[in-house]
């Protein structure tokens, strides 16, 4: 009869609710993983407090979160979860590559690897922590510890041209020679003088279709205004440079007025800030939704913002080719590259997939992930029970003991 009893009351515990578990996980996901498993074959908890050293993968997180939807209460704690994101962006360049963005705890010391290996280490800092990865195999992992945040590699950026506007002069001439010699297809209509034009290619093909960016040199682009203002509402990129910001019909795409032009604060080139050697016109009373991008002496020298779904940066250096001529060192590269990437952060991005590119396990931001799911962190509650329908190892051995003793009483009665 004892047997029978401890049977009837393992049956009823077993189909019972459980009323409170707490899973603590240290090292992987195998513990809170059997756990779940557990719980799906059998009735769920009312209650689940899972003690956390990493943020669950998503299958886990989602699978916690499923809980909360069949009414379970489920909460978390893990104070040393490392706030780990990535976001990887094709880069808008004839070199191709990515560009990776990282989040970590300030100071801290983090890796970028991709399928083949490590790409590099990362010192934290408080600003942005962007780097440029000339090539990458598969998806970016970037880890802290034993915490990792992963993202797909983006799809390709599918080349369009770019088109210069303005007056002919030393800097139409070496802005367009940096830009081609970076790779860029460049179409050009510059003023040589009243009705005479100097032009290169397609200029007039301001549309999302064939070109990524146009230049408005200076204020006397102003006579495109019109089919500037179209592309740019279109999804097309758009770099106001010197004073081109001026004119009226511009202005409104700006991200802020041109100033009082400011001199050159060295006579050098040869500084670690070059650009202290050239003249520009500061951008004042920035937008709203304007980001400063470089800053000289307090005063805002390259600025952007979003208009509408097209991108416009603001240069207020005019004479950029003062620096490819007059500058030490390997110059002209420098000036290629800071043209570049003027355009690359304006430019449309026509975008196609890259076969196999798409990871199957992405995860860029796992605590904030985590956060999104279950909500923040709570302290343990009440008393955990046994988790899931497990029973106790003594339960099977004291069962085992009465059947052994009836049997045992049955062939002693038997014996007489």
């Amino acid at each position: 009869m004892c047997a029978v009893a401890l049977i009837v009351w393992m049956i009823v515990r077993a189909v019972a609710p459980v009323a409170s578990v707490q899973i603590e996980e240290r090292s992987d996901s195998r513990a809170l993983s059997s756990a779940l498993a557990a719980w799906t074959l059998a009735p769920a908890p009312t209650s689940v407090h899972v003690s956390l050293a990493t943020a669950p993968a998503a299958r886990e997180r989602d699978w916690l979160r499923a809980l909360v939807g069949a009414g379970a209460r489920v909460g978390w704690s893990g104070d040393s979860i490392p706030a780990l994101a990535i976001e990887v962006a094709a880069r808008s360049d004839p070199a191709g590559g990515e560009r990776a963005y990282v989040a970590a705890p300030v100071g801290s010391h983090a890796t970028l690897s991709d399928a083949v290996g490590l790409l590099d280490t990362i010192t934290v800092t408080a600003g942005a922590n962007a780097l440029t990865i000339p090539i990458a195999s598969g998806a970016l992992d970037l880890a802290l510890g034993s915490q990792h945040a992963r993202a797909a590699v983006p799809d390709s950026v599918i080349p369009r041209q770019i088109v210069v506007l303005g007056r002919a002069g030393w800097e139409g001439k070496f802005a367009i020679a940096s830009l081609q010699e970076r790779g860029w297809k460049v179409s050009s209509r510059l003023r040589v003088a009243p009705g005479i034009f100097s032009t290169q290619g397609t200029p007039g093909a301001l549309d999302s279709a064939h070109t990524a960016v146009v230049v408005a040199l200076d204020s006397s682009a102003a006579a495109y205004a019109s089919a500037i203002i179209a592309f740019e509402r279109s999804g097309g990129g758009v770099v106001l440079a010197g004073d081109a910001a001026v004119a009226p019909a511009l202005r409104a795409l700006a991200p802020g007025r041109v100033g009082s032009r400011v001199p050159a604060a060295s006579i050098s080139f040869a500084s670690a800030t070059p650009r202290r050697a050239l003249g520009f016109f500061p951008i004042v009373s920035l937008a709203g939704d304007a980001v400063a991008l470089e800053s000289r002496d307090g005063r805002v020298a390259v600025a952007a913002r979003r208009v509408g779904v097209g991108r416009v940066v603001q240069l207020g250096y005019d004479e950029t080719w003062r620096w490819r001529l007059a500058g030490t060192g390997d110059a002209p590269a420098a000036h290629r590259e800071y043209w570049s990437q003027l355009i690359s952060a304006a430019a449309y991005r026509a975008t196609k997939p890259i076969a196999g590119s798409r990871a199957t396990t992405v995860d860029a931001a796992p605590l904030a992930s985590l956060y999104a799911a279950l909500g923040p962190p709570t302290a343990a509650h009440g008393t955990p029970a046994i988790a899931g329908a497990r029973l106790p190892w003594w339960m099977l051995a004291a069962l085992a003991a009465l059947l052994l003793m009836e049997w045992g009483s049955r062939r002693l009665r038997g014996a007489r």
